[in-house]
C-alpha cells in the first residue's frame, strides 16, 4: 500500500476521511516551503526520534515537507540530534538537509530544499539563558514570516497542555493566556512554550500564525482532523457586530455559508430582518440571530471550512451568549455540529427532521420555542447526504 493511502486509512480510523483529504488538498495547494514548521523538543529527539522520523517519512510521502527546528530551548545537542534524524530519514528514503538557523541565507536554503522534495532541518545554536532563547525565537519568527508559514507545531512528549487532569484543547491568547501562564500545573518548559508562542503570534510574525502543542504520536491527528490532538494556541477572532444583513458583503457572506454547509443559502435569507449578526473580520465565521417573544433565535451559525478547528466557534458563541443569554436554535440530527451543540445547551428535543436546542429558556416556554423553531424557513436546502463539517467539537477546540 502506498504511504499516502496508509496515512488516509489511519486518519479514517480516528476521524472522517473527507477531513483528511480536505486538509491534504489545502496543504498541497500551498508552496512547499509554507506547509508547517515542527519544533522537536530535545527530550523528544533523545527518546522518541523513531516516532518523529516515521511522521516525517509519511509527510514526505504525501509531498509535504515541514521545516524541522531543533535546539530552540536546548541547543547543546541539536547538531547531534539533527544528524541522527537525518541519517534515519535518508535510510527510510526521505532525504533531508541540515542548515544553520543563523545563516543569513537560510530562507533561500530552506525554500530550495523544500521545493526539491527534501526535508529542511534547522539547527539552532547558542546558550540556554533567556536572552539567547529569545534571540533564537526572534530568528524563528523572521523565518516563519519570510516563508509565510501558517502553523508551528511543538512536539512535546506529554502532548498538549493539561489543567486539572484534562487536556486544554484551545488557548485564546486574548482571554486565556494570563490564567494559563500563571498555572502551577504547567511545567517550566510548558510555560516557556506558551510565552514564546505568544511572542510569535502577537509580536514576531505579522501574518496569522497558529501554534499547536502535541505529542509525536498525535501529529497526524493534529494536522489532518478538525478536532486536532493537542493544545491549539491562537490570537482569538476579531468580531464585529451588525444590526442588519445589508451592512455586510453579500457575496462574501454567501461564500462563507456555502463553505460551512457544503451548498449555498437561498436568496431569501439576505432579505430577512435580524436582531444581530456577529461576523469575523475575514468572513470566516458568522452567527445570525433574530428577535422573538421567547428570546433570541439563532438562525445561522457557520464557520468557514478552512477555519474549522481553530476555535472560532467558541469566540462567536461567547460573544452572542453575552448579549443574548436566552437563545434557542435547531439543527438536523445528522449534522455533526449537534455534538458540540449538545455540550452548550441546557436542553434539546428531537422532532422529526430537526433537533431543537435551547439555553437560558424558562421551562414553561420550551414547547413554544420548539414550535417556533420547527416552522422557520429553510435557509440552506437539504441534500440526501448532509455534508456539513462541524466548526469543531473543536470549536472549544474540543477539538486546528
Amino acid at each position: 500500500m502506498e504511504p499516502a493511502e496508509v496515512v488516509l486509512r489511519f486518519l479514517e480510523s480516528v476521524g472522517r476521511r473527507s477531513e483528511a483529504e480536505f486538509y491534504l488538498g489545502l496543504f498541497r495547494a500551498e508552496p512547499k516551503e509554507q506547509f508547517a514548521a515542527i519544533s522537536v523538543d530535545a527530550n523528544v529527539a533523545r527518546h522518541a526520534s523513531e516516532a518523529v522520523v516515521l511522521d516525517l517519512r509519511f509527510l514526505a510521502a504525501l509531498g509535504l515537507l515541514p521545516v524541522v527546528a531543533l535546539g530552540l530551548f536546548e541547543p547543546t545537542d541539536a547538531a547531534e540530534h539533527a544528524a541522527r534524524i537525518r541519517r534515519r530519514l535518508d535510510k527510510a528514503g526521505a532525504p533531508a538537509l541540515s542548515f544553520a538557523a543563523e545563516d543569513p541565507e537560510v530562507v533561500a536554503q530552506v525554500t530550495r530544499a523544500a521545493r526539491a522534495g527534501t526535508i529542511p532541518i534547522l539547527i539552532f545554536s547558542g546558550a540556554g539563558d533567556q536572552a539567547e532563547v529569545d534571540a533564537r525565537f526572534a530568528r524563528l519568527g523572521a523565518l516563519l514570516s519570510s516563508l509565510r508559514t501558517r502553523k508551528l507545531i511543538f512536539l512535546h512528549r506529554p502532548g498538549g497542555l493539561q489543567q486539572r487532569g484534562a487536556l486544554v484543547p484551545l488557548c485564546n491568547l486574548t482571554t486565556d493566556y494570563a490564567a494559563l501562564s500563571a498555572s502551577r500545573e504547567l511545567s517550566r518548559k510548558e510555560r516557556a512554550i506558551l510565552h514564546q508562542s505568544r511572542r510569535l503570534i502577537c509580536e514576531l510574525v505579522p501574518h496569522k500564525l497558529l501554534v499547536a502543542i502535541t505529542s509525536p504520536l498525535n501529529l497526524f491527528r493534529e494536522l489532518f482532523t478538525t478536532k486536532g490532538a493537542g493544545t491549539l494556541i491562537r490570537r482569538g477572532a476579531i468580531l464585529s457586530s451588525h444590526a442588519r444583513l445589508d451592512e455586510l458583503d453579500r457575496e462574501r457572506l454567501r461564500a462563507l455559508l456555502a463553505s460551512a454547509f457544503g451548498r449555498p443559502p437561498v436568496e431569501e435569507l439576505f432579505g430577512r430582518e435580524v436582531a444581530r449578526v456577529y461576523l469575523e473580520e475575514g468572513y470566516r465565521g458568522v452567527a445570525i440571530l433574530v428577535d422573538t417573544p421567547l428570546g433570541a433565535y439563532l438562525t445561522k451559525f457557520a464557520v468557514d471550512r478552512e477555519a474549522q478547528g481553530e476555535g472560532m466557534g467558541r469566540d462567536l458563541w461567547e460573544q452572542l451568549i453575552a448579549e443574548f443569554p436566552t437563545v434557542f436554535w435547531r439543527a438536523r440530527p445528522a449534522n455533526p455540529i449537534c455534538e458540540w451543540y449538545g455540550k452548550l445547551c441546557d436542553g434539546m428535543v428531537r422532532m422529526g427532521e430537526w433537533s431543537v436546542f435551547w439555553k437560558g429558556l424558562a421551562p414553561a416556554r420550551i414547547a413554544e420555542a420548539v414550535d417556533y423553531a420547527l416552522v422557520q424557513p429553510i435557509d440552506i436546502p437539504p441534500e440526501e447526504s448532509y455534508i456539513l463539517s462541524p466548526p469543531s467539537t473543536s470549536m472549544v477546540r474540543p477539538s486546528k
